[in-house]
């Protein structure tokens, strides 16, 4: 069996902002959290990011990008194609209000782009809404593949807008998009992930979950769910990339799994095996 020290690992969930937009969007998004404090582990700029995989041993990741606002979309398509390398795999935008999201989806993927970052929360529109459900239907008919953060949001009240339940709406409404419910399927929600969206062939990830969900109950979920849907995930910059490593590696789960885990899942979900 490969040491896992040596195993390559792909981070399937960080961010980052253009040069000039990171600084205040990062204190922006501190000021707003709830439910704990948080903090940041890098500066919120590409550079920042890269610095902290090469600081943890991470050789790839996937970089969402979240649009907020419709007109944001086009900005983040193009920046997104920019910022693609071997190391850093971007994930652009489409708000449910943008007008167009048939072309745009298209358009992102003629410039290479593998996928869609969907956040319900800041975009103000539940996973099973339709505008939602029109935006997984272009993504998929583009080829594009989507994130959606899952579960409860640490800047926003309780609400029904990501839940486990919705995502087996989602997938059961557009079955022919491959997507992460990200943080485990739901966050705070995970009593529901395993009542409603474990073992479906859906992919979840771990970030800001390794320590948030108790380890009985996340290995409940891991065994639950198909081995070949599991991604490590970290949520940079707000999680220590390293420590993530850690704690992931530290499971009481197989190596082979790991495996998956850190690398072979995640290039099949964007394509690359």
């Amino acid at each position: 069996m490969e040491c896992l020290s040596i195993m390559p690992v792909f981070d399937s969930h960080a961010h980052a902002f253009p040069d000039h937009l990171a600084g205040p969007a990062l204190k922006k998004l501190v000021a707003e959290a709830l439910w704990m404090p948080v903090r940041t582990y890098h500066d919120g700029t590409v550079a920042g990011l890269l610095a902290g995989m090469d600081r943890a041993g991470i050789d790839r990741v996937i970089l969402c990008s979240i649009a907020t606002r419709p007109q944001q979309v086009r900005k983040i398509t193009d920046w997104s194609a920019t910022i693609a390398s071997p190391r850093v795999v971007p994930f652009a935008s489409i708000h449910p209000d943008f007008d167009a999201p048939e072309a745009e989806a298209q358009r992102i993927a003629d410039l290479g782009i593998r996928g869609l970052k969907f956040h319900s929360h800041y975009m103000g529109c539940a996973v099973d809404d339709p505008r939602a459900l029109r935006i997984a239907r272009a993504a998929a008919a583009a080829g594009l593949v989507m994130e959606f953060h899952a579960g409860y949001d640490l800047a926003f009240p309780k609400d029904q807008l990501a839940s486990p339940r919705q995502f087996r709406r989602l997938h059961e409404a557009v079955p022919e998009l491959t997507f992460v419910a990200c943080h485990m399927g739901g966050w705070q929600r995970w009593d529901e992930v395993l009542e409603h969206t474990a073992g479906l062939p859906i992919y979840i990830e771990t970030s800001f979950s390794l320590g948030q969900c108790p380890q009985e109950k996340l290995l409940k979920i891991i065994e639950r769910h198909p081995p070949q849907y599991l991604l490590f995930g970290t949520d940079a910059p707000w999680a220590d990339q390293a420590a993530e490593l850690a704690a992931f590696r530290a499971l009481p789960i197989s190596d082979a799994l790991k495996r998956l885990a850190l690398w072979d899942n995640a290039l099949r979900f964007i394509g690359e095996s």
